[in-house]
């Protein structure tokens, strides 16, 4: 949503889910030539996709819940306020993860408030404010932009308010901010170079090897550089695969700049039979301009975030093979569990969210029209239960 200077403060919805990430870097559609540069020898190419197959199926399976940390007393927690910093109420993954937050919460015995800063930069900056103002005893940032928050943070730490970020920043296990500001009490968020190995994982077993693809990235997106760095090490790997290029499309691009890009690479590169996108709705314009080049059933997509209008697209199968999915409502069941340990003033408990690699043979009577849907089919609510066993609660 959020661009620095002079840009628009909203994009298209498609492309606003993702703005919120995290920092960012201007520029316009471009496509680069892959880096070069020294890399371990390759394994003889049966051998990598039979471990890319094994990493595959090792996150194809629905996650099990482990206790991100030890058990909690929260009975003095009862009637605290934790004080939702939504960046835009328009965006799905946003607003799923604010009402998971909700619902979590007020099993735990606690108050909600939630603020819509609607995209503005000056609104995320008012909404920690009057958080810390009201005596919130925790803070959410959920998509807020962390630079743009930064003095807001530290003004809650100082008075002694955790703030837990969602979904953006990738997380970091053993450092202040797990990731995020470094202010920030704790961070929840799927391991985004997992993402990355996954989706260049997909290309490798689906060639048998023989991988030759296009790595669709957007470098203003906090998360791009860790998720890319997965795809690249990944294909590393494999001798008789290929990075053809890379491309950097800047967010408020995609809806328009995708799809006629795509377009351009296949006709210009045969050779192309995988795009990796970082995220699922990259993919959707992806799959556009691979349907107008003709391509479709030569070049495939695989990628990472489970939105589902990109899961319906992978189910019929045709163009987009896979899409490694983050569950929503389980990470915000997280998120009070890191904001309860915030205000036990316990240490913060591991960051890193599940993800699941979804396929079309996952998809297979699965309903795609709703990100609850996909939730309950792909991860089941067990972590409900385990989360309320570890807050002592059941």
């Amino acid at each position: 949503m959020i661009m620095p200077g002079k840009r628009k403060a909203v994009v298209s919805t498609v492309a606003a889910a993702f703005l919120c990430a995290g920092v960012f870097a201007l520029g316009s559609a471009s496509a680069a030539p892959a880096a070069s540069g020294a890399a371990p020898a390759p394994a003889a190419t049966s051998d990598v996709v039979a471990q890319m197959r094994q990493l595959i199926e090792e996150h194809s399976a629905r996650p099990k819940f482990t206790p991100p940390g030890p058990p909690l007393d929260i009975s003095s927690l009862k009637g605290k306020t934790i004080a939702i910093q939504v960046v835009d109420a328009r965006i799905g993954a946003i607003i799923g993860v604010a009402e998971a937050v909700k619902e979590a919460a007020a099993r735990a015995g606690l108050k909600t408030t939630v603020f819509d800063a609607k995209s503005s930069p000056v609104r995320m900056q008012q909404g920690f404010q009057e958080a810390i103002n009201n005596g919130a005893n925790a803070i959410v940032n959920d998509g807020d932009v962390v630079k743009i928050i930064a003095n807001q943070i530290k003004a809650a730490r100082d008075k002694g308010i955790p703030t837990v970020e969602a979904i953006n920043s990738p997380p970091v296990v053993g450092v202040p901010g797990q990731g995020s500001d470094p202010n920030t009490y704790g961070n929840v968020a799927p391991d985004s170079y997992l993402t990355g190995q996954l989706s260049a994982a997909a290309a490798i077993v689906n060639t048998n090897g023989h991988a030759h693809v296009v790595i669709m990235n957007t470098s203003e997106v906090s998360a791009s550089p860790t998720i890319v760095k997965g795809m690249k090490d990944t294909l590393a790997k494999c001798a008789t695969c290929s990075i053809v290029q890379i491309t950097d499309t800047p967010l408020a691009e995609w809806s328009t700049a995708i799809t006629g890009l795509t377009t351009t690479i296949v006709r210009s590169h045969p050779e192309v039979n995988y795009l990796l996108p970082i995220y699922s709705d990259m993919g959707i314009f992806a799959a556009a301009g691979v349907q107008q080049a003709g391509a479709t059933g030569r070049v495939h997509i695989a990628s990472f975030n489970g939105t589902p209008a990109a899961q319906a697209l992978v189910k019929k199968g045709d163009i987009y093979a896979a899409n490694t999915a983050q569950d929503n409502e389980w990470i915000g069941w997280a998120v009070v569990d890191q904001a309860m340990r915030g205000m036990l003033k316990q240490e913060p408990a591991n960051p890193i969210s599940p993800v699941r690699y979804v396929a079309t043979k996952d998809l297979k009577n699965v309903d795609t029209s709703s990100s609850k849907a996909l939730s309950t089919a792909l991860f089941g609510d067990d972590y409900k239960q385990g989360f309320l066993k570890l807050w002592g609660l059941q």
